[in-house]
């Protein structure tokens, strides 16, 4: 078998590539929630949540959603609330109908330091994925675990 067989027939295997997708995954995350954690004192969870309120319409979101994206517990999720609520970032705001529904919002503070955090991310992004992988390679890795994520959904 010549280099190349070798490494047409490793490109194939499934256990290595999606070995390879997770060890790149977990590194750029990694080193993303590091600089957050740093520039901001906010640990990977309060961070994503930020994340996503800022991009989510009227800036709030339902706590049961905001947990399920976050891939925490309502229980667990609560505590993160907590920290956020306590910084000043968030506060909870009922649902006028249904009162069993609780959304989380930004506060003031809250938008201005989730859009730091969101320039911080893409700074950080365009250094350790978009220029280490190119743009046109960059959009085909997002557009693949795009769909990996929609095909995920529907087995949900």
């Amino acid at each position: 078998m010549t280099a190349h067989t070798d490494t047409a027939a490793q490109a194939v295997d499934p256990v290595t590539l999606w070995g390879q997708v997770i060890e790149g995954f977990q590194v750029t995350n990694k080193n993303l929630h590091r600089t957050i954690a740093r520039a901001y004192d906010l640990d990977a969870a309060e961070a994503e949540a930020l994340l996503r309120l800022i991009r989510s319409p009227q800036r709030r979101m339902s706590m049961a959603e905001l947990a399920r994206q976050v891939a925490f517990s309502t229980g667990g999720f609560t505590k993160v609330a907590d920290r956020l609520t306590k910084r000043g970032l968030v506060q909870r705001a009922p649902c006028p109908e249904d009162r069993r529904v609780v959304y989380l919002e930004l506060t003031a503070e809250g938008r201005t330091t989730a859009g730091k955090v969101r320039d911080l991310v893409a700074e950080t992004m365009t250094a350790t994925f978009v220029d280490v992988l190119g743009p046109e390679r960059a959009v085909v890795v997002a557009q693949a675990m795009a769909d990996l994520h929609r095909s995920g959904l529907d087995r949900a």
